[in-house]
């Protein structure tokens, strides 16, 4: 985050409205999104890296919807699931349908047919398997800014309420059937607080004028937005150095270089021997869970 502000506050006037080219979009979409909206304890929390930054006590939240999945997707945890904790399932799918090519140990041929979505199998009338969606939002005080990675539970998903209180797959299937996409407007989230866990309720806060709206249109094209509705799992790889932060210089004069060093040659060391060694109508399917 301080490296942002330092960009900021150091980038020459001719460079400050200069968009991000193809070839530098390109690394921004190898992680996904980092930053995630997440609700435990009723609260909306802002996270970074896995770090909170900041949080939001107020009871809704408004924000736009600018990317996401277009599937309800699963995840299957054989040990006790922890939502603090970004460990990877033993099984997901992405469309709901088969778990992904790249899962080890999938469950089942099938979800359909699969005993972790049963009913019951993990206690209390509840399948062991967790429906979801993921979103790409962005403030609605800050369209331009940072976009979220916001992950809906099932709860949030499916039932029906009035038009003030929807779970999202009603609420989107309500603003389609109304002729209007997502992006076009403000989407008020709230809690529900007759809930025993978080749990989200929908519903339309005003429509977009026309420079929030082209945006967030361009911030729904980006690749972290487009990254953000994906389910995608990879074991963690070790931490990189840390790089200096890059500033921006003071003047246009050119900072003296320095001639490169030549580096010391490494003696030879003997290599070692290898080692062989249709969205709508699955909301009409599903009902409310």
């Amino acid at each position: 985050m301080s490296n942002v502000a330092t960009f900021k506050e150091n980038l020459p006037a001719h460079l400050q409205n200069v968009k991000l080219d193809d070839f530098t979009k390109s690394f921004s979409a190898s992680g996904g999104s980092n930053k995630r909206i997440t609700m435990r304890g009723r609260v909306f929390r802002l996270v970074d890296g896995g770090k909170e930054i900041a949080k939001n006590t107020d009871p809704s939240m408004d924000v736009v919807v600018v990317n996401g999945t277009r599937t309800v997707q699963k995840t299957f945890y054989a040990g006790e699931y922890d939502p603090d904790q970004t460990s990877i399932p033993d099984c997901w799918s992405s469309d709901g349908e088969r778990p992904d090519a790249d899962v080890a140990s999938p469950q089942h041929g099938r979800c359909k047919d699969c005993q972790q979505a049963i009913k019951g199998s993990a206690g209390a009338g509840r399948a062991a398997c967790r429906y979801s969606m993921r979103l790409a939002v962005v403030m609605k005080n800050n369209v331009g800014g940072d976009i979220y990675q916001l992950i809906l539970p099932q709860k949030s998903l499916f039932g029906q309420g009035d038009v003030e209180h929807m779970p999202f797959l009603q609420y989107a299937k309500y603003v389609a059937g109304s002729g209007y996409n997502l992006n076009m407007l403000a989407t008020r989230l709230t809690f529900d607080t007759d809930s025993d866990f978080p749990k989200l309720f929908f519903s339309n806060a005003e429509f977009l004028d026309k420079e929030t709206y082209d945006i967030c249109i361009e911030q729904g094209e980006s690749p972290i937005a487009v990254n953000a509705g994906k389910l995608s799992f990879s074991k963690k790889a070790e931490a990189a150095p840390a790089l200096p932060q890059l500033v921006a210089p003071a003047n246009s004069a050119a900072a003296e270089i320095a001639p490169p060093v030549k580096r010391a040659e490494k003696p030879k060391e003997e290599k070692p021997k290898a080692n062989k060694a249709g969205l709508a109508a699955m909301v009409d399917d599903w009902g409310d869970e």
